[in-house]
């Protein structure tokens, strides 16, 4: 699915693509180059000097706002709870031979 940031313009096109599978990105055109971001932040960098109008303000706050409306944060591994994991982290031991 693509959503398109509502300020675009011929020259300057910014949009946010979900996915299925793998990580949600932008594609930035602007100034005759595009680019494939995946951080939201670096999508506005895109802008150069420009980022600092109004219009580049605009824009980051709609690339922060597709991070965090969509973005799914990676879960975090289990901890490994066995036995061999506690011998492992300790120190003071001894193998019998």
């Amino acid at each position: 699915m693509i959503i398109e940031y509502p300020g675009n313009t011929q020259y300057m096109r910014y949009e946010y693509h979900r996915v299925r599978e793998g990580p949600n990105y932008f594609v930035t055109y602007y100034k005759h180059s595009s680019h494939l971001i995946y951080d939201p932040k670096d999508a506005w960098r895109t802008l150069g000097v420009a980022k600092f109008t109004d219009g580049g303000k605009n824009l980051k706050e709609w690339c922060l706002e597709m991070d965090s409306t969509y973005n799914v944060k990676k879960v975090e591994p289990r901890k490994d709870t066995s036995f061999a994991s506690e011998v492992e982290e300790e120190e003071n031991t001894k193998m019998v031979v």
